[in-house]
């Protein structure tokens, strides 16, 4: 799909999957980073627990399809080289400090000014202009600001964030769909655009209809764990949690009467529940102790399933019941395995082969997909640099100089 587009990727961790996806879209995709590997977006945990910096787990699983090379931009030669690399370039995606490339002669002006036709995009806890452009933020502060944490957790204890860096993950998406964009407004224009992506911003969309309701209301959403309202809303399984709504109406109703009958044929619907007149039900009129009593029973038959025998029985049996998926049941999930989601990457050097998802959305004729595994520090060092006419020779007196 962008195919013969090249991309330079100089983001850390906070831009990384932005540059995949472009990458798996079929841009070359050439990740800069400092000689010896960027050390900060190499993190843990580590490939059979053994620290490294090639043995990152999300560094593995966030550069894959792109190829990788080493410049320390700040000495003059490096940034020279840069300017080179730009000159042959359709995009670069950056998440550098707001003055931070300006600083060394490489900041979004220059460089467009040199090259018309170039795209750039950053991307920022909170955008490059504005009031708060020049803070300093990780994804738990990106998540806080942006309202997300602070509708997440049980209300009676402090906010949580996920377990892993969503804010970067939710931003990613929205950056690759600006540079495309700025690619195809290019065709009719001849000029690059800039795309400035806040990861702050992009956390309105986890809140779904939070913006909406607080526009209605004047109040903003708090915390409610695993309720929705009066009701419980995540239900501990066997294995793990579901999603299952104790709520009336006509589309909720004939779904509580169909897991009432499911929890009988397993012999687990008390007789009251099973004689219940359902065409009176209406969760907003019952009594918190009634409301108890209708959450003990089912919560007490979800207990006695797995996740993935539940999900199995409300497919068929159209409940409106969904299983909380963790990493474990994503791998083994039999429609994605039918649809060959994953693809096995070997790592030799590693002594180990690692599944990946393989693509993101299925696009014909030109698939988006995983080509190829994350790159070793300066792995492409050699072809990369051979295209601006550095020789074996000048490349190895450039690595003794420190800038590649």
């Amino acid at each position: 799909m962008l195919s013969g587009h090249r991309v330079l990727d100089l983001c850390d961790e906070s831009g990384a999957l932005a540059g995949k996806l472009l990458a798996e879209l079929g841009a070359d995709v050439i990740r800069i980073e400092p000689p010896g590997g960027d050390r900060a977006s190499r993190r843990g945990p580590y490939l059979h627990d053994q620290p490294g910096p090639e043995r990152s787990l999300a560094w593995l699983a966030l550069q894959t399809s792109k190829r990788g090379v080493t410049l320390d931009l700040e000495q003059p030669q490096g940034a020279s080289l840069f300017r080179r690399l730009a000159a042959g370039a359709d995009v670069v995606l950056e998440t550098a400090r707001r003055g931070a490339l300006e600083a060394i002669g490489l900041g979004s002006d220059a460089l467009r000014a040199e090259h018309p036709r170039l795209v750039w995009c950053s991307i920022t806890p909170f955008g490059r202009t504005g009031p708060r452009a020049d803070w300093l933020a990780g994804d738990l502060v990106v998540v806080a600001m942006g309202g997300n944490l602070g509708v997440t957790g049980d209300p009676d204890r402090p906010p949580v964030r996920c377990s892993m860096p969503t804010a970067y993950y939710h931003a990613a998406p929205e950056a690759a769909l600006g540079v495309a964009m700025a690619l195809l407004a290019r065709e009719d224009s001849g000029r690059g655009q800039g795309v400035d992506v806040s990861l702050q911003e992009c956390q309105l969309q986890t809140l779904l209809s939070g913006a909406g309701q607080f526009a209605r209301s004047g109040r903003a959403p708090g915390r409610a764990g695993g309720r929705l309202g009066r009701t419980r809303e995540i239900w501990a399984a066997a294995d793990g949690w579901v999603t299952f709504g104790l709520r009336g109406g006509a589309a909720r109703i004939p779904n509580l009467v169909a897991t009432v009958a499911y929890m009988d044929e397993c012999g687990l619907a008390p007789d009251w529940l099973r004689d219940y007149d359902w065409a009176q039900f209406n969760h907003n009129e019952l009594s918190d102790p009634e409301i108890a009593r209708f959450e003990q029973a089912f919560g007490a038959f979800f207990r006695t399933r797995s996740m993935r025998e539940l999900y199995e029985q409300a497919l068929a049996r159209r409940i409106l019941l969904a299983p909380c998926n963790d990493a474990r049941e994503i791998v083994e999930h039999p429609q994605l395995r039918e649809r060959k989601l994953f693809v096995t990457l070997e790592y030799p050097e590693l002594g180990a082969s690692i599944e990946h998802p393989d693509f993101f959305a299925r696009i014909e004729p030109r698939p988006a997909r995983v080509r190829g595994r994350a790159p070793r520090i300066g792995e492409h060092n050699a072809e990369v640099y051979a295209e601006l006419g550095i020789g074996a020779d000048a490349l190895e007196a450039l690595a003794g100089e420190g800038v590649v």
